[in-house]
């Protein structure tokens, strides 16, 4: 393909990518509106001393998160019936709830030192907690991509339909670098807002810019958490 053939293909097929990218930022909202909550809860059981909260924010740290969503979207039914009244449970609800998994562990962990920081009147410290949550939310909007194997409509999945649909071979590597652009742009820019926001909160703490170094709960693979006594 030429470069104007490349251009012209992109551009009549953007509203049909974007509106897989708008897939995407749903999925992520959710996940996030449902794994904080979880999560906070957890954090506050482990305050208690709860070995519950523990064991549990220690599992939410395991699971494979690409595992997670074929396994829940092979588990959960499609539909469920409560009091006479059927409700459908769609593909991007299932990847949703896969990803909450990591989001309550990685909330759990960076609440529950939030939480004591603000005990302690460390107000400023206890306010990492807000670009650390902002980044992890990106993690999250990148690994949403994961939904397109169960056929979820993503921009992932819907630009396996443009290369299909062009039917060039050629497509292909520009097909897959436009959508990666999506990310990018969309993720870029919070990123660095994040890392002046920690830049900011570490000059009113006094110390100096904060290095990156918040606890992010990887969305595969164990972390060894440290439980403060």
């Amino acid at each position: 393909m030429s470069t104007a053939e490349v251009f012209t293909m992109l551009w009549v097929w953007t509203p049909f990518l974007a509106a897989g990218f708008l897939w995407n930022i749903l999925i992520s909202a959710t996940t996030m509106a449902i794994g904080t909550p979880l999560g906070y809860g957890l954090a506050r059981l482990r305050l208690s001393g709860s070995r519950l909260g523990r064991f549990l924010t220690a599992a939410a740290r395991v699971p494979p998160t690409f595992v997670l969503i074929y396994y829940l979207a092979y588990v959960l039914p499609t539909e469920i019936s409560i009091g006479g009244v059927s409700l459908g449970i769609a593909g991007w609800i299932k990847a949703s709830l896969a990803l909450s998994v990591a989001v309550a562990g990685f909330v759990s962990d960076n609440a529950l030192s939030a939480i004591r920081h603000h005990r302690r009147g460390e107000t400023v410290e206890a306010l990492y907690f807000i670009p650390a949550w902002t980044t992890y939310f990106l993690i999250i909007v990148m690994a949403s991509s994961t939904a397109s194997v169960i056929g979820v409509p993503e921009i992932v999945q819907r630009a396996n339909t443009v290369i299909a649909a062009v039917g060039d071979p050629s497509a292909t590597l520009w097909v897959y670098i436009y959508t990666m652009l999506w990310f990018l742009a969309f993720c870029w820019p919070l990123s660095r807002l994040m890392n002046y926001a920690r830049a900011r909160l570490g000059r009113y703490a006094g110390h100096g810019p904060r290095k990156d170094t918040d606890p992010i709960v990887p969305l595969a693979g164990p972390m060894i958490v440290q439980e403060e006594k």
